[in-house]
């Protein structure tokens, strides 16, 4: 049996990533909406428990495409009078995680160029899949993966600089065409 965070369907952002669907973000984009068709806050918030009840409790699958989601819940607030706020929902992905040390693991200890090409292709998924906030995480754990050493070093810390300014440089290629998109790094 797989267990998912927070019991919740993970949404599927682009063919190749999948996000956690975050009740702070399912808020957030409601909120957004709500405020933008004069409809209350507490509205919104009552729509994301609702919405977090059916994904937790009778949603079939452990995957919902990003489409799928938000035309139910346009469907929903349709068939409940409220036109104006599903008209106002923006179809914003979530924030997506990419965990280097998984990718340094399937890279292999010492293959630092297949790591680069995959973080470059999950961060490229990530940004072609509309997600505006992306967080890769640890860092000096896939650092000393991949230098196979249980120590830092200074072999590390230059590993660890080749990465920050890799994932600056995609960050600011991003950026390009996408200029509300951010980005951090644990």
């Amino acid at each position: 049996m797989i267990a998912l965070p927070a019991d919740m369907p993970l949404i599927r952002v682009s063919q190749e990533t999948l996000a956690l669907c975050e009740p702070a973000w399912l808020s957030e984009t409601l909120k957004t909406a709500a405020a933008a068709a004069d409809v209350p806050e507490w509205l919104a918030d009552d729509v994301s428990k609702g919405i977090e009840s059916y994904l937790k409790n009778h949603f079939p699958g452990t995957v919902i495409d990003m489409p799928d989601l938000f035309a139910r819940i346009k469907k929903t607030l349709g068939q409940l009078g409220l036109v104006d706020f599903a008209a106002q929902l923006s179809e914003a992905a979530p924030p997506v995680r990419i965990s280097l040390p998984d990718l340094a693991r399937r890279a292999g200890p010492g293959f630092e160029l297949m790591f680069f090409e995959l973080l470059k292709q999950r961060f490229r998924a990530a940004a072609d899949g509309g997600t505006q906030r992306l967080t890769c995480y640890g860092l000096d754990r896939c650092v000393r993966q991949l230098a196979t050493c249980k120590k830092w070093t200074g072999r590390c810390e230059t590993l660890k600089g080749e990465i920050v300014a890799f994932l600056d440089y995609e960050h600011r290629r991003v950026a390009d065409f996408l200029p509300t998109f951010t980005l951090s790094v644990d």
